[in-house]
């Protein structure tokens, strides 16, 4: 899957009850274990992942980019929410990309008006709940493939019994006739 996923940071810490709980009890923790959960995701399904935290409350903040195992983090600038740098990355890729085919842009947060205003840039909006859910069949998939896990399912499973008894048949005269 191409595409780009922007993740309000904070939003999800909130609304994963691993992560809260992870959260009241040190809050690096949890954005260093959202980041680990999200560089697997981003590495099963190939598409970019950027995180954005509101910093709008830091006296003095300048926006701060740094890569935390594989996932681009950025911190907001003082006065700047992590909606308001999200909906700024919308409009930009929605402009920069008019010409050229662009890759999806999936933005995660449960606030209703991003929602909607990140969908009128054309991008798509994943609530926390389902990205955790895509997250978790994801990483399903991928723990069968390793563990060779897959059922197999041969033709005679999806014939009846007659059926498999004429083909039998077939067979056994086919093979007798050399």
């Amino acid at each position: 899957m191409d595409g780009i996923l922007l993740v309000d940071g904070y939003n999800v810490i909130n609304n994963w009850p691993e992560l809260s709980e992870l959260k009241e009890q040190d809050l690096s923790h949890a954005r260093d274990q959202l980041a680990a959960d999200l560089s697997e995701f981003q590495a099963l399904c190939g598409i970019q992942v950027i995180v954005v935290y509101d910093a709008h409350y830091v006296q003095g903040g300048v926006e701060h980019h740094e890569n935390n195992q594989g996932v681009q983090v950025i911190y907001t600038k003082e006065g700047e929410t992590a909606d308001n740098w999200i909906e700024r990355y919308a409009v930009q890729h929605r402009l920069a990309s008019k010409d050229e085919k662009r890759m999806p842009l999936f933005v995660t947060t449960y606030d209703w008006m991003e929602q909607r205003i990140i969908s009128a840039q054309g991008a798509f909006r994943v609530t926390p709940q389902e990205l955790r859910q895509d997250m978790q069949k994801i990483k399903n998939i991928e723990k069968r493939r390793l563990c060779g896990k897959y059922d197999r399912i041969l033709l005679d499973q999806h014939l009846s019994e007659s059926t498999k008894k004429i083909l039998e048949g077939w067979r056994r005269r086919k093979f007798s006739d050399f």
